[in-house]
């Protein structure tokens, strides 16, 4: 693939992106969606789960677990389309605190055991540094704090703010704030650790697709 193709197909990507987070807005804040934009919004995460499902230890338990959700959506339709803002926050907040203990959870292992530090490995050439998996570490944590207030503010936007404020948060912020916690921790990690080998956004991104894949 050419550099122009890539670029393109990037381009392509974050624009379908983008499209997709603004009619996630727009679905949540409706009163009474349509049934269409009830399946378009939920067809990116039924796609998601069922990957997930299939890919699983236990897949046909998995598999049915979704086909029995699959099966409640169908019978209680009506009842999500007057309340799809609940699946919209049941998401967020849901994987806000998956991920927080996902990362958290890795804390207490050491600093080559945290996330960060297992997924930095898979890149390094060499045998792991102390003091970059010391640095790891700390991002980790720093990850971690990060799920967890966005977690917090999600659920007290939700419950106490205007759902439109906890619309624009949730599916036009987070992402963002996502993007820019990678773009900091790099230039933080070149400034801190100038003589240590670094890797792009892109590389790390993939090396936590690849890590995720193995597990």
């Amino acid at each position: 693939m050419s550099a122009l193709a890539r670029w393109l197909a990037i381009a392509a990507l974050a624009a379908a992106g983008a499209a997709y987070l603004a009619f996630s807005h727009l679905l949540t804040i409706a009163e009474r969606p349509s049934t269409l934009m009830l399946a378009l919004g939920v067809t990116p995460l039924s796609a998601m789960a069922l990957l997930a499902a299939w890919h699983a230890p236990q897949r046909w338990l998995a598999l049915g677990l979704l086909g029995a959700l699959a099966l409640a959506v169908g019978i209680y339709l009506e009842d999500l389309r007057n309340h799809i803002n609940w699946l919209y926050f049941a998401q967020h907040a849901g994987s806000m605190g998956l991920l927080a203990i996902t990362f958290g959870s890795t804390l207490g292992s050491g600093d080559a055991n945290a996330l960060c530090s297992r997924v930095t490995r898979l890149m390094l050439a060499g045998p792991p540094d102390p003091v970059y998996m010391r640095y790891t570490w700390k991002v980790t944590w720093v990850w971690t704090v990060y799920f967890v207030a966005s977690g917090v503010l999600s659920v007290g936007l939700f419950f106490f703010g205007p759902l439109t404020l906890w619309s624009y948060f949730a599916n036009l912020l987070t992402p963002v704030f996502v993007g820019l916690m990678f773009v900091v921790e790099y230039l933080v990690r070149v400034r801190v650790l100038p003589d240590r080998e670094h890797f792009s956004i892109a590389a790390t991104i993939k090396a936590y697709r690849s890590y995720d894949q193995q597990r």
